[in-house]
């Protein structure tokens, strides 16, 4: 009798679920057609690596346009991952009905409508068969536009600011023994303390493990350097082309890898790392050194044409947003030289 009356709740959920997408078809379709008019297809090519270099500079010229279009994109992306999350036990259902091609593009209501189903659905399935099995881990991967910022809440209550041009992969939960993402680019951490759980940033070069602090992590795969610089707590980072090579951080110093080994010095500048509030800092760098991290912030490449820049140091601030020629300009104050953009713009020569 009782196996009886779980097969009739298991026929009669399945029934639910099907006929819930059935009634839910129309109101994707339409929400569909919302994103669409939005241009929400478009980020939503980008989340997937799948956006064209013309589809990259529409999303930057939008972000330029509002500083509100910023957040929107935020929450475009949050809505991307709830889907990734969504898309594992019913993906083989989905991808054999309409509903799932139009299901990442539902909206925020009926995607918290869905998932309250989902949990109900797979909560009753679990009790009926006795047994919870294995999940696998939905990892989301995050990418910023050049000349943009992003700022993640990661599942621990983490908070993650990520610079221009950086890719952070994380799971969704983390269920393992250690709490690990992986970073390609620069960002800003404040780890939530866990004793159990260690948090360990894994970089192309270089692992940053922690239990709970506030750290910077500076790490471009294409330019093979990296960086740590330790605001509070404690770091271990260890060399991965090195096993024996590690090395202990304490507040107030930074970490690098030079000619293969890590070099541990004092911080003597923190302004460098006032890009998380939209500033580009730098103290007695070099014309053509400058120019290399003004690439990172807006997304051109700097050809440095007049090899005597070289020879001039700056000190300065600038807000990011105020533009590269306006920061340019203010540049040729201090020394002579003449800028012309390419006829894409991607590329600015210094002559």
């Amino acid at each position: 009798m009782f196996d009886f009356l779980i097969f009739r709740i298991y026929n009669l959920l399945t029934l639910l679920f099907a006929f819930s997408f059935r009634v839910l078809s129309f109101s994707l379709a339409y929400n569909y057609r919302q994103r669409k008019e939005h241009g929400k297809i478009t980020l939503h090519r980008f989340f997937a690596g799948e956006a064209s270099d013309a589809e990259k500079r529409q999303i930057k010229s939008w972000l330029e346009e509002d500083d509100k279009h910023q957040q929107q994109l935020l929450d475009e992306r949050a809505f991307f991952d709830a889907m990734l999350l969504a898309d594992d036990r019913q993906a083989a259902y989905l991808r054999r009905s309409v509903a799932y091609r139009t299901l990442r593009y539902v909206g925020r209501y009926s995607v918290q409508w869905v998932a309250v189903f989902a949990i109900a659905f797979l909560s009753a399935y679990f009790w009926m068969t006795g047994h919870y099995e294995k999940q696998e881990e939905a990892v989301n991967v995050v990418s910023v536009l050049q000349g943009q910022r992003a700022n993640l809440t990661l599942a621990d209550g983490t908070r993650v600011c990520l610079n221009a041009g950086s890719t952070l992969s994380y799971p969704a939960a983390f269920a393992g023994e250690i709490r690990k993402v992986e970073l390609d680019g620069e960002a800003y951490f404040e780890v939530s303390k866990s004793k159990k759980k260690p948090f360990v940033v894994h970089t192309q070069m270089c692992d940053v493990t922690v239990l709970g602090t506030k750290f910077n992590v500076d790490a471009y795969s294409d330019k093979n350097t990296f960086s740590a610089a330790l605001m509070e707590g404690k770091i271990k980072v260890d060399n991965n082309y090195s096993p024996t090579d590690i090395i202990y951080l304490s507040p107030s110093q930074q970490v690098s890898l030079k000619n293969g080994k890590l070099d541990v010095a004092p911080i003597v500048d923190y302004d460098i790392y006032r890009w998380r509030e939209g500033l580009i800092c730098f103290t007695d760098v070099n014309f053509v050194e400058l120019m290399k991290r003004i690439e990172k912030y807006y997304g051109v490449d700097m050809e440095v044409e007049n090899t005597g820049l070289a020879r001039h140091v700056f000190s300065g601030k600038f807000r990011i947003s105020d533009g590269i020629d306006n920061l340019l300009r203010v540049l040729q104050k201090d020394v002579y030289f003449d800028f012309e953009r390419s006829e894409d713009g991607n590329t600015i020569y210094i002559r």
